[in-house]
């Protein structure tokens, strides 16, 4: 069973250290708030000068925040800034398969809205199942399909539906952010992308070949182990979400492959940045000063 955990508490410590982090020890950030969250998959780091960062923390520092085992997640939150927004980074996510239970998957999106965060932008490395896909697309996350067999403890309990769920993925921000790759494309952006829907489950074995073919009739095109306890844990909390796929590597049975992390880990490494591209342009359509989406 989980260990109560102090979200108040977990964000009096970050503010603490920002405090005493920032910038040529000068500047106090610790009344910051963050307009936009991040949350990179395996592999996928932001590269040197992408963003002015002004501090950084190590996430197993952080009072009850659990730490990655996984290779490729980092482990440190980095607040900065892209464009006309505070960004904080989220390294360190774990997953269910490394052992931690739903509500702590979920903490680093919780301590994310407690420091006032508006906006959350979900990225993972996915097997593609949809066909004509290819490891180093990126793709948008329109929908999921939750086989993980577990959901994150929302805001109000009640015995009816939480209907305020569906979908997670706010479509007018992604159309908005592919409205913005299109225009921007001249100088270097991505043209656009694909949409599409993202099945997750526990892991953390790959899925077998007949488990695809059954997750194809289902209506799924992606396929991973991460992202949907946190997107419906960031909606609970009133975040705008975008998430957005680096395929990886083909679903099992679709190229003769063995799969293996190893391939996930350089594929993400070779192909970060068009999805680091897409990532900007998210956070260059989200308003730091209000609540909604750049017109």
């Amino acid at each position: 069973m989980t260990e109560p955990f102090d979200v108040q508490a977990a964000c009096r410590w970050i503010r603490d250290q920002w405090r005493e982090l920032g910038r040529d020890g000068q500047q106090d950030w610790s009344e910051v708030r963050p307009d936009v969250g991040i949350v990179l998959g395996s592999g996928i780091q932001f590269s040197e000068g992408a963003l002015t960062e002004y501090c950084r923390i190590q996430v197993r520092d952080i009072p009850g925040m659990p730490s990655p085992s996984v290779d490729g997640h980092g482990g440190e939150w980095i607040l900065g800034q892209v464009a006309e927004s505070m960004v904080l980074i989220l390294g360190g996510r774990v997953h269910l398969y490394e052992g931690y239970d739903v509500e702590e998957v979920v903490r680093g999106i919780r301590v994310l809205a407690h420091l006032g965060a508006r906006g959350l932008i979900l990225t993972n490395a996915a097997g593609g199942i949809r066909e004509g896909w290819n490891p180093g697309d990126v793709v948008a996350i329109e929908d999921h399909i939750n086989l993980q067999g577990v959901t994150p403890k929302l805001h109000k309990q009640t015995a009816a539906p939480v209907r305020k769920q569906h979908p997670c993925f706010d479509h007018e921000w992604i159309d908005r952010t592919e409205q913005w790759c299109r225009k921007e494309s001249s100088k270097g952006a991505v043209q656009g992308f694909p949409r599409g829907v993202y099945a997750g489950l526990p892991g953390p074995t790959y899925e077998t070949p007949a488990e695809v073919r059954m997750l194809r009739k289902l209506g799924a095109d992606l396929v991973g182990m991460s992202t949907i306890q946190e997107a419906m844990t960031a909606v609970d909390c009133g975040l705008r979400v975008q998430g957005f796929s680096l395929v990886t590597n083909l679903a099992a049975g679709m190229s003769g492959q063995q799969l293996s992390h190893e391939e996930v880990m350089e594929t993400g490494r070779r192909s970060r940045g068009q999805l680091l591209k897409i990532v900007n342009a998210a956070i260059s359509t989200f308003d730091p000063a209000g609540s909604g989406i750049r017109p």
